[in-house]
């Protein structure tokens, strides 16, 4: 290259100034911290969704102190019907958990999640309408850099699933055989999962329910899936991630599918590390049987 023609390009990269940094994502965001106690601001939480134009599509509790709630809304729907896979990101998901005497507000972020989940639409408009009703305080769970092309073709390591690698479930004649099907099992009493809601697609044959996992007896199987078992493993340190759950089960037209917890898990944890006491191989069986647990249910008679 000549001297005149570098010159030239040193000119050109100057004349266009410093280029922008990719934007990167954490999974969670703390809206607040408050004095008040858990039911006082798990009722607040849910006033504060609902007068910003948030319906509740359900709400349950995981764990001991803590309660999440699921929201949803016509712009959130909308932005989800856009999708062959938006049913995963229609419910958001916001927690309040007790912690150290105070109350802390945390909810997933839906920019995280439209990528994570490969929305088409921009959920921009949702992420200000929940950071204005519940507060912004910082966001947290990935120290590594999550940009949204990481987040789009995400994986932990080269041997486990992608967001395209679905767990699935079972196939039907019709769309409405399989959220029977999903309903029927969910209906099921004694067994560890639970309906905690249920959100249908405008204009789409899908439907995302929501499946609360609490073991009721001492099985393996069972203790695996536990929500508590989990968490204890992975949520051990900072503010409360309990908003991981509950977890989604997709019907998308005649055919039923999850996402395998492999991606799912590791989507909302990236920083885990593999090995350790509370790394990702001390939940090695809970895939397997989330699975099994999930596919059980919609064979449920």
């Amino acid at each position: 290259m000549s001297i005149k023609l570098s010159l030239a390009l040193l000119v050109s990269m100057l004349l266009a100034g410093p280029v922008a940094a990719e934007s990167t994502y954490q999974p969670f965001v703390l809206a607040s911290i408050n004095e008040s106690g858990l039911d006082e601001q798990t009722e607040a939480t849910v006033s504060a969704l609902e007068q910003a134009g948030f319906t509740v599509a359900g709400q349950y509790s995981p764990i001991e102190n803590s309660n999440v709630i699921v929201a949803t809304s016509p712009n959130l729907q909308a932005v989800a019907a856009l999708s062959g896979h938006g049913g995963y990101g229609a419910g958001q998901r916001v927690s309040v958990s007790l912690r150290n005497d105070k109350t802390e507000v945390v909810f997933i972020n839906p920019l995280y999640i439209q990528h994570a989940y490969r929305m088409e639409g921009d959920l921009l408009s949702v992420y200000d309408q929940l950071t204005q009703a519940l507060g912004h305080m910082e966001e947290f769970g990935a120290e590594k850099k999550m940009t949204a092309k990481k987040l789009a073709k995400y994986h932990y390591m080269i041997t486990m699933q992608r967001f395209d690698d679905p767990s699935e479930l079972g196939s039907f004649e019709s769309h409405e055989a399989a959220i029977a099907a999903v309903e029927n099992g969910l209906a099921v009493e004694g067994d560890p999962l639970t309906l905690v809601y249920r959100i249908d697609i405008p204009g789409k044959d899908q439907t995302v329910f929501g499946v609360g996992m609490k073991a009721t007896s001492d099985a393996d199987e069972e203790v695996e899936i536990d929500a508590a078992h989990q968490l204890a493993i992975v949520d051990y340190e900072g503010y409360s991630k309990v908003a991981y759950f509950p977890y989604e089960v997709l019907v998308n037209g005649n055919d039923v599918e999850a996402l395998h917890m492999r991606f799912r898990m590791a989507v909302h944890f990236p920083d885990l590390s593999m090995m350790g006491e509370h790394g990702f191989t001390k939940l090695m069986a809970a895939p397997g049987a989330t699975e099994d647990a999930l596919e059980e249910m919609v064979e449920a008679d």
